[in-house]
């Protein structure tokens, strides 16, 4: 009985070591014969192959047996791993819960992770999810992808920030938009061609509108080819009813001042509908007709807020030059006309530019890749004719390169695939390809201050800050998590790059605004057109982060005040787009109020927000029209800082996009080696910022 219970004891012990400490390493196994050498019953020496079947010369033969030795294991240790195993399978099947749960609630939950390691926080951008933003509108319709490059994602993300994990925090979808059974219902086949005087101006409206930057088709050529059309009634011809109905459409959104049509449709819809339904049935040869066609339409689905539908048309034009080698160059003697050959290569560019622009735009891949690319960029033709066709090339030159640059801002910010360099790395290398594109850009596509500068210019420019704010804006929003979370001082300093990046940012939101404030005073913004619209808007978000930075302005408020009116209106006149962004600036500008940040507003500041009616699921709301008392142009005092001991820029009223480059801060960061940039500095930035609101969904299903 005593030796029993002794023997328990010592199994109890050993079971309790066991469980607590790893177990010893097995010895080597013992060596056994290969096949062949076992079935000969005679010595093996080991090896692969052993010595005798190299000498009989049956190397591949030569094979062992694996075998599986009998060890003896203790109770408790397999308890133990049965133990764990249970608890591992069961964590699998809530990870795989919780991913289920959050697909069809509209969020993920931060537990979750993708392959993306989660070491790499300087390498990343601190706006990337671990998994992509997918909106769930309703049941019968596919989630809609939402990439963290689009301003309506990041102006969702600064409201989360400032609204800390407030659970009303929403992403809110884009409501205003021509809708398919809009065009559907329209008589598109009963809609005639206007009078020839009215279809001269329409096309030559659309043509300057678009150039220089875009050349959609030859000028001259596209208005006098009316005459032909109208003197042998050609009205039939799908191909030119195609291309001529989408240039009405765009003269007529480009060149109608205010206001919706007589049947309370957008400018151009009716010119749009019968457009878009003769290219049902694609050619297989296609001719310059059809892709020109197609690339206006997706001009024209700008105007009407269908951006999706502009992204696959403009797919479409762009498989189309593919196949019809618009990317290479064509012999002279295959193709004897220089300007047939100069419209060729003019149109393959501005399709580039549109899949560049509003790739990044909408946070989409870019449909070619640069590397197979081998055709010339536009030129100047010393031809009789050449200026009555096309503009000066320089303007698209500097178009192509800035889309370029779009590429590797999409590529390198926004992009979830594994970097070896940091982000700092990164920004540096962009910012100073930026720099190199301003170094580049000839004297008659500058900013000229105190004089009068062509819109052609200052949209180039416009789109130049747009790129900057999107390579650096994470980084703000980074900042503002950080400092919300940390106690706030007036003292509070950055690092040299992160003050660097951070001036850039400002100053170009700033800059933007300002040339968007005097082309509307001047008059020169199209009332339905998107360009203006975005870059207001998205210069009025780092504003917001701006103003609550610890070196920010206290004048920017009045900015982002004047930008919010210019959207009002903009959407009171029937712009679609600009209603969806109104609605947007609204909510940042309630979250800015009334969210964690309030304390630090000045007292005195006042409530200039409007109330825009709900959107609807068919038609668009109505925004009433501004009135005498409720806007003023801005002033100087109102839109320029009026201290800019923070920033020092040496025209005080940021007249020149290139200024944000040229700061002495910004020269140290951009000369800087790479190995001396370094990573970026948990103490100063959030860089874990996507999962700082965990339980809080990006959007509610409640539409």
């Amino acid at each position: 009985m005593i030796r029993q219970m002794s023997q328990e004891n010592r199994l109890i012990t050993h079971a309790r070591s066991s469980a607590h400490h790893p177990r010893k390493p097995l010895g080597t196994k013992r060596s056994v014969a290969c096949q062949r050498c076992h079935a000969q019953k005679v010595k093996c020496t080991g090896g692969k192959p052993c010595s005798r079947c190299l000498v009989a010369g049956c190397e591949k033969e030569c094979r062992y047996i694996k075998r599986d030795r009998k060890v003896r294991v203790d109770e408790s240790y397999l308890e133990q791993l049965i133990q764990d195993s249970q608890e591992l399978h069961r964590n699998q099947r809530e990870s795989v819960s919780n991913i289920t749960f959050g697909a069809e609630s509209g969020g993920v939950p931060a537990s979750t992770r993708n392959p993306i390691s989660e070491n790499d926080s300087s390498t990343r951008n601190p706006l990337l999810k671990d998994w992509a933003w997918f909106q769930t509108q309703n049941k019968s319709a596919l989630p809609i992808y939402v990439s963290e490059v689009a301003c309506t994602a990041f102006a969702t993300r600064l409201c989360q920030c400032l609204n800390s994990k407030d659970a009303s925090t929403s992403h809110m979808p884009r409501m205003r938009y021509v809708k398919e059974s809009a065009l559907g219902v329209l008589p598109y086949g009963e809609i005639e061609w206007p009078s020839l005087a009215r279809a001269r101006l329409l096309v030559n409206t659309a043509l300057g509108h678009a150039n220089p930057p875009f050349h959609l088709a030859l000028r001259k050529t596209s208005v006098d080819y009316l005459q032909t059309i109208y003197q042998n009634a050609s009205f039939d011809d799908p191909v030119l009813v195609c291309k001529y109905f989408a240039l009405f459409a765009l003269g007529e959104v480009c060149s109608v001042p205010s206001g919706r049509l007589n049947n309370h449709t957008s400018p151009g819809t009716t010119y749009y509908a019968r457009a878009i339904n003769m290219i049902s049935v694609l050619p297989e040869r296609p001719n310059m007709a059809h892709i020109e066609a197609l690339l206006i339409l997706a001009l024209c689905s700008q105007f009407l807020n269908r951006w999706h539908s502009a992204y696959v048309l403009v797919g479409i034009a762009l498989r189309l030059g593919l196949s019809a080698g618009f990317h290479h160059n064509i012999p002279e003697t295959q193709y004897p006309d220089p300007i047939a050959r100069e419209n060729r290569i003019r149109v393959w560019w501005t399709i580039y530019i549109f899949d560049r622009f509003w790739g990044l735009k909408l946070g989409l891949p870019m449909q070619v890749n640069d590397d197979d690319i081998h055709v010339d960029f536009p030129s100047n033709l010393a031809v009789e004719t050449f200026h009555d066709e096309f503009a000066d090339s320089s303007y698209q030159v500097a178009v192509i390169e800035l889309a370029r640059i779009s590429t590797h801002i999409m590529r390198n910010i926004y992009s979830r695939q594994k970097s070896a360099e940091t982000l700092l790395q990164r920004e540096q290398k962009l910012l100073n390809e930026m720099k190199q594109w301003m170094q580049s850009v000839p004297d008659h596509i500058r900013l000229q201050p105190g004089t009068h500068n062509p819109r052609c210019t200052v949209l180039i420019h416009l789109q130049f800050n747009y790129c900057l704010i999107l390579a650096i804006r994470p980084l703000l929003l980074g900042i503002l998590d950080h400092i919300a979370t940390t106690d706030f001082s007036p003292e509070t300093t950055l690092s040299p790059a992160l003050a660097a990046l951070t001036e850039a940012c400002i100053h170009s939101a700033r800059h933007t605004l300002i040339l968007c404030a005097d082309e509307w005073t001047k008059g020169s913004i199209s009332v339905f057109g998107y360009a203006f619209a975005q870059y207001i808007f998205t210069s009025s978000l780092v504003l917001v982060i701006s103003n609550l930075l610890p070196y920010g302005n206290a004048d920017d408020l009045a900015s982002i005040d004047t930008a919010a009116e210019m959207l009002r209106s903009f959407a009171a006149d029937g712009n679609l787009m600009a209603g969806d962004l109104y609605e947007y600036i609204q909510k940042v500008q309630k979250c800015h109020r009334s969210g964690r940040f309030s304390s630090r507003l000045p007292s005195t500041l006042g409530n200039t927000m409007i109330q825009v009616q709900e959107p609807c699921e068919d038609d668009a709301p109505s925004i009433p029209h501004p009135t005498a008392s409720t806007y003023v142009p801005p002033t100087n005092s109102q839109i320029y800082p009026t201290s800019v001991a923070q920033l020092p820029i040496p025209d005080p009223q940021y007249k020149t996009a290139e200024m944000s480059l040229y700061q002495p801060t910004m020269e140290d960061f951009l000369t800087q080696s790479v190995t001396d940039i370094g990573l970026l500095d948990p103490e100063e930035i959030s860089t874990n910022l996507p999962d700082s609101w965990p339980s809080l969904p990006l959007w509610t299903n409640d539409f």
